[in-house]
């Protein structure tokens, strides 16, 4: 997997239709039962209003940094015109949202005390957009579609995403390259045909096929049936705690097992691997790396509390975390950062050529980690280290040293550095403190007005006696 392919999510612009809701938490505290009735009394001490449906699929899609393009019907209400100002509000493309005084717009509302719903009421009307919306998005086309990477059917069964406007959409998206990726609901499918990807669950696998899925093999089955009887490219299974499952046209399913990671609410994962879906094929990513990717962004957001988002900083290092080495390259670095930023982490740096690791520089290691909360050391390239300590060096080739400090556990994470100074590293990840040697301490370094610049600090440690790279090398050919 190409982790930088991550960066070009900034560039993407999403199309996304579908139902439009706003949900609503009132939270407070419960105390007492009421005399009128055996129920519980919240004293509300707060609320909160949220963008809800396939305003999640925005919130997950802006947070990761994208930008959209927004269809639907709202209501000529209260709630209508907060969805309105909201999506303004956010910078999203809402000038194709239509309000009708024969819509209602939905709303859902949960009673929250110590971050536990214990009540929630709707307030709805299913029935299908007006004929007239659909009109205009088929007269509108051109300027719709105009500038979008990938579109994404965000159906909650509430009455936008009829047969007649996903087939228009898909159709016109497939005559102009883009994929569509479709959040399903219901029992018809056939209004998703010719879709690239759809992302129904388990449960919503089993009302469209009519069967019990009481077993993988009868789930294989399923997916196989509804993909090809629906004429979709892919059906991607999202499978709460056992990750996803992908069905292509080559028949079978490959599952991807969940990330690993303490769940604390589902609320809007299926919005998160629908939207993690589209920006990762639109970014290039392959249908098995979106997998990957998708199954990460479930199990952050499933981490918080309600219908969470996470950025794509949060994304970057939860990716790296998961792999075998510490080992990054400074674009994914810098994202790792912001993350860790973000989560108030102090971030300290240091580098060097660390050529044939001593207990000198496990002791500055060890040192530089008591400054912060995160350890970051560049390590010289091999051309790097010749220029700095001439032909005969590095003893230890670069690939070497390199694992040696990922397998050391006060290092966080481990760059490597083709650069002579690590000035560059430090403009872009402007770590809290950088760390030298007290050798350095007296002399001009570049790297000390670049942290000093943004408000960092560089501190000195004291070095062990006698222990040195060019010191062993003089003890050895001596001997």
């Amino acid at each position: 997997m190409t982790i930088e392919k991550l960066g070009k999510v900034s560039e993407i612009k999403v199309l996304l239709f579908g139902d439009f809701m706003v949900d609503k938490y009132i939270y407070g505290k419960v105390s007492r039962i009421s005399p009128e009735a055996p129920v519980p009394v919240l004293e509300v001490s707060s609320k909160q209003f949220k963008l809800g449906g396939a305003g999640n699929v925005v919130n997950n899609i802006i947070t990761l940094g994208a930008s959209v393009r927004v269809l639907g019907c709202v209501g000529e209400d209260a709630d209508g015109a907060w969805i309105a100002s909201e999506l303004s509000g956010k910078g999203i493309e809402a000038g194709h949202i239509r309000k009708f005084p024969q819509v209602q717009t939905i709303s859902k509302t949960r009673l929250v005390s110590k971050n536990q719903q214990f009540l929630r009421y709707d307030e709805e009307k299913v029935e299908d957009i007006p004929t007239e919306y659909i009109a205009y998005i088929k007269q509108n086309a051109d300027a719709i579609f105009a500038g979008v990477h990938v579109m994404v059917l965000s159906d909650y069964g509430k009455g936008a995403v009829t047969k007649e406007a996903a087939q228009f959409l898909i159709g016109q998206a497939k005559e102009r390259g883009i994929p569509a990726v479709v959040d399903p609901k219901g029992a018809d499918y056939s209004k998703y045909a010719g879709a690239n990807v759809c992302t129904p669950n388990v449960k919503e696998l089993g009302d469209v096929s009519g069967k019990i899925l009481h077993s993988e093999e009868s789930l294989t089955a399923a997916g196989e049936e509804v993909r090809e009887q629906a004429n979709l490219e892919y059906l991607l299974l999202t499978r709460s705690e056992k990750g996803v499952s992908l069905f292509g046209k080559g028949g079978g399913k490959k599952d991807f097992p969940a990330a690993s990671k303490d769940v604390v609410d589902v609320t809007g994962a299926g919005d998160t691997v629908v939207s993690t879906v589209a920006l990762m094929m639109a970014a290039g990513f392959s249908l098995e790396d979106c997998c990957i990717l998708s199954n990460i962004a479930a199990s952050i957001v499933c981490s918080k509390f309600g219908a969470a988002t996470l950025s794509l900083n949060e994304l970057m290092e939860q990716i790296v975390n998961s792999g075998e080495f510490k080992l990054v390259d400074l674009v994914t670095a810098k994202y790792v950062m912001a993350s860790l930023k973000e989560k108030g982490k102090k971030i300290v740096f240091t580098n060097g050529c660390f050529d044939m690791l001593h207990a000198g520089h496990l002791a500055s290691f060890l040192q530089a980690r008591k400054f912060g909360d995160v350890l970051v050391a560049a390590v010289n390239s091999d051309a790097s280290v010749k220029r700095l300590k001439g032909e005969e060096r590095p003893i230890v080739e670069q690939t070497y040293r390199l694992r040696m400090l990922c397998a050391l556990e006060c290092i966080d994470y481990v760059i490597l550095m083709e650069d002579d100074t690590p000035v560059r590293i430090i403009q872009e990840l402007k770590p809290d403190v950088t760390v030298k040697g007290k050798d350095w301490e007296h002399k001009d370094i570049p790297e000390r007005r670049v942290v000093e610049s943004y408000g960092g600090e560089v501190k000195f440690i004291d070095l062990e006696g006698g222990l040195s790279t060019t010191s062993l090398i003089g003890k050895i050919k001596h001997e």
